[in-house]
Protein backbone atom coordinates (compact mmCIF):
# COMPACT_ATOMS: atom_id res chain seq x y z
CA UNK A 1 0.00 0.00 0.00
CA UNK A 2 1.42 3.38 -1.02
CA UNK A 3 2.07 5.97 1.63
CA UNK A 4 0.04 9.19 1.34
CA UNK A 5 1.96 12.41 0.75
CA UNK A 6 1.63 15.39 3.06
CA UNK A 7 1.27 15.95 6.74
CA UNK A 8 0.19 12.98 8.87
CA UNK A 9 -3.45 12.95 9.92
CA UNK A 10 -3.99 14.62 13.28
CA UNK A 11 -0.70 16.52 13.32
CA UNK A 12 -0.78 20.13 14.43
CA UNK A 13 0.02 23.19 12.33
CA UNK A 14 3.47 24.61 12.88
CA UNK A 15 3.66 28.22 14.04
CA UNK A 16 6.06 30.16 11.85
CA UNK A 17 7.70 33.44 12.85
CA UNK A 18 6.77 36.38 10.58
CA UNK A 19 9.51 38.72 9.31
CA UNK A 20 9.24 41.79 7.06
CA UNK A 21 10.70 41.48 3.55
CA UNK A 22 12.91 44.56 3.96
CA UNK A 23 15.04 42.58 6.43
CA UNK A 24 14.10 38.95 5.58
CA UNK A 25 16.44 37.43 8.15
CA UNK A 26 15.77 34.09 9.78
CA UNK A 27 14.41 34.73 13.30
CA UNK A 28 16.13 31.54 14.50
CA UNK A 29 19.74 32.06 13.33
CA UNK A 30 19.80 35.57 11.75
CA UNK A 31 20.82 34.33 8.30
CA UNK A 32 19.57 35.96 5.07
CA UNK A 33 20.07 32.72 3.12
CA UNK A 34 16.46 31.61 2.65
CA UNK A 35 15.07 28.84 0.47
CA UNK A 36 12.50 28.99 -2.29
CA UNK A 37 9.03 30.26 -1.40
CA UNK A 38 6.56 27.43 -0.90
CA UNK A 39 3.11 28.95 -0.63
CA UNK A 40 1.88 32.51 -1.01
CA UNK A 41 -1.23 33.90 0.67
CA UNK A 42 -2.49 37.35 -0.40
CA UNK A 43 -4.54 39.38 2.08
CA UNK A 44 -6.33 42.36 0.51
CA UNK A 45 -6.83 45.34 2.79
CA UNK A 46 -5.63 48.93 2.96
CA UNK A 47 -3.48 50.35 5.69
CA UNK A 48 -0.42 52.42 6.50
CA UNK A 49 3.02 51.31 7.63
CA UNK A 50 5.80 53.75 8.49
CA UNK A 51 3.83 56.57 6.83
CA UNK A 52 3.29 54.75 3.52
CA UNK A 53 -0.01 53.29 2.30
CA UNK A 54 -0.38 49.70 1.11
CA UNK A 55 -3.27 47.92 -0.61
CA UNK A 56 -2.46 44.28 0.17
CA UNK A 57 -0.11 42.03 2.13
CA UNK A 58 1.49 38.83 0.84
CA UNK A 59 2.56 36.14 3.28
CA UNK A 60 5.23 33.90 1.72
CA UNK A 61 6.39 30.76 3.51
CA UNK A 62 9.96 29.54 3.09
CA UNK A 63 12.71 27.63 4.92
CA UNK A 64 16.09 28.91 6.07
CA UNK A 65 18.92 27.19 4.17
CA UNK A 66 21.35 27.45 7.07
CA UNK A 67 19.35 26.16 10.06
CA UNK A 68 16.29 24.67 8.30
CA UNK A 69 13.87 26.76 10.39
CA UNK A 70 10.52 27.72 8.86
CA UNK A 71 9.49 31.37 8.52
CA UNK A 72 6.85 33.55 6.90
CA UNK A 73 8.01 36.62 4.97
CA UNK A 74 5.55 39.52 4.91
CA UNK A 75 5.54 41.69 1.77
CA UNK A 76 3.39 44.80 1.53
CA UNK A 77 2.03 45.89 -1.87
CA UNK A 78 2.53 49.68 -1.86
CA UNK A 79 0.09 52.10 -3.50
Amino acid sequence: MAKKAGRPKGSKHKDRPVVDEDIAQCPHCGSCNRGQFGSVERLVGCGTYEGRQYSAVELRRCPCRDCGGAMTVRRRIWI
